[in-house]
């Protein structure tokens, strides 16, 4: 096993018994919802506004930032710092109908390079930190620990209590996990495995048309 998949390993294996403790939070002052809050180790979620704090975003050790803007949000706000941190910006709509699924992938993809391969420190943020970001952190921890969606959705509710995904995120997180499960079975098959079963369809039709 190498330096990396430990470290991915072990940040996965506190992940899991983390959610599952699920420590309540003392106390929620409404005043936090315009800052940043460590749902996990290396896990923060926050406001845009958090982005424009250099100190505290080197004081919390963040490296790598994922910012989610619809397309009138992208006109006005702006990234800062950009030479102090590696960025992943979407556009993204706080619309029941706006398509995540597609999405959660990509933003995965980015996290895991930023937290078990270069040991860093990612905050994910949209211009509330209420609806789109928290959708994605759930949706990277679900797929990343295996854990199904009321128990990862109450953990990082209980980090930040303000947050509440619109009703088409949370239906498109109850479907994520089925989607994820069966993409990762497909993937750990071997190749002439899967190759198998893509030909089964074709070879049959012929047996029947015999």
């Amino acid at each position: 096993m190498d330096a990396a998949t430990a470290l991915a390993n072990n940040k996965v294996a506190i992940y899991r018994q983390l959610i599952n403790e699920n420590l309540p939070v003392l106390e929620w002052r409404y005043e936090q919802r315009r800052e940043m809050q460590e749902i996990l180790p290396s896990i923060f979620l926050g406001p845009y506004s958090a982005t424009r704090n250099l100190e505290e975003l080197q004081r919390a050790g963040i490296t790598h930032i994922v910012s989610l803007w619809d397309g009138s949000e992208s006109k006005i706000l702006k990234v800062h710092h950009p030479d102090r941190f590696k960025y992943l910006q979407l556009e993204i709509s706080d619309a029941a109908t706006q398509n995540l699924i597609t999405l959660f992938p990509q933003v995965k993809q980015f996290i895991d390079q930023a937290i078990l391969r270069e040991d860093g420190k990612v905050l994910v943020n949209c211009m509330s930190g209420i609806s789109r970001s928290p959708a994605f952190v759930v949706a990277y921890l679900m797929e990343a620990t295996g854990m199904d969606y009321d128990v990862v959705y109450r953990y990082v509710q209980n980090k930040r209590f303000c947050m509440n995904p619109n009703p088409g995120f949370r239906h498109q997180l109850e479907e994520y996990g089925p989607i994820y499960t069966a993409v990762q079975a497909l993937g750990s098959q071997p190749v002439e495995q899967r190759t198998s079963v893509r030909r089964s369809a074709p070879e049959d039709d012929e047996i029947d048309d015999a």
